[in-house]
């Protein structure tokens, strides 16, 4: 989990939007729109916490690189379509189903691509980032995915995903990591960029020496000691995105 419960971020007024995935599931979501638009459009996951505050305040940072950025939940089959509170419970995570979260992709891919043309893109944070990357592997069409610290391992219903996953991607990869992550082994990185290159496919893997799993939120909501390497990132997050 990238952000523990100390992070607090004011969300009274954020609008949820209820979108229906393709079982009739409704889930929610909440739609940050870029003050200067590139015409680029994102899908934000969130870690296993869902779309808590600070992940729509996530969104709202995402907006800064021109894009208008959707974050969704995973967990409207059991909680409701609402948005998360502020605390995080593991027990919602025991039906969390990876399949089901391309499901819900699909359709949040679909709500922004009714708002007119132009790329979509997937990115997320811990388990979020591998969800985003494995939505690479499918047929929804997106642009590109970025994969920030992303958790790889077991969750919910769903197994670990394969060492060689990366070999499925069809579309560019940006790859974020932190190379002091205790979640995130560095195999996860190697493997990707092994498999990406043997495909072909267009990628950058970034490995920030000493960051720990999370580093990208911790300096966003004001944790020292993340400045430089979060700095780097948001730059390949914006050129990425272009």
């Amino acid at each position: 989990m990238c952000l523990e419960d100390d992070v607090r971020v004011p969300a009274d007024a954020d609008p949820v939007i209820e979108l229906t995935s393709a079982d009739g599931s409704r889930f929610g979501a909440y739609l940050a729109r870029a003050d200067e638009p590139t015409g680029a459009r994102l899908v934000l996951l969130p870690d296993v916490g869902g779309m808590r505050a600070p992940f729509r305040e996530l969104a709202r940072r995402f907006a800064r690189t021109g894009a208008d950025v959707l974050v969704i939940d995973y967990y409207g089959r059991t909680l409701g379509p609402s948005a998360r509170g502020e605390e995080y419970d593991p027990a919602v995570n025991e039906g969390f189903d990876r399949e089901l979260v391309l499901a819900d992709l699909s359709a949040a891919v679909g709500y922004l691509r009714a708002s007119g043309p132009g790329p979509v893109y997937a990115a997320g944070f811990c388990i979020g980032g591998a969800n985003a990357l494995y939505a690479g592997t499918a047929d929804l069409g997106l642009a590109g995915v970025i994969g920030i610290c992303p958790y790889v391992g077991a969750m919910g219903a769903s197994a670990a995903l394969p060492e060689d996953f990366g070999a499925g991607i069809k579309v560019p990869v940006l790859g974020l990591f932190g190379g002091a992550d205790k979640e995130v082994p560095d195999s996860v990185h190697e493997n990707l960029g092994r498999d990406l290159l043997a495909a072909n496919v267009p990628h950058d893997i970034a490995v920030y020496p000493g960051q720990p799993h999370g580093f990208i939120e911790w300096d966003h909501f004001g944790r020292s000691g993340h400045e430089e390497a979060a700095a780097d990132a948001w730059e390949r997050i914006t050129a990425f995105l272009k």
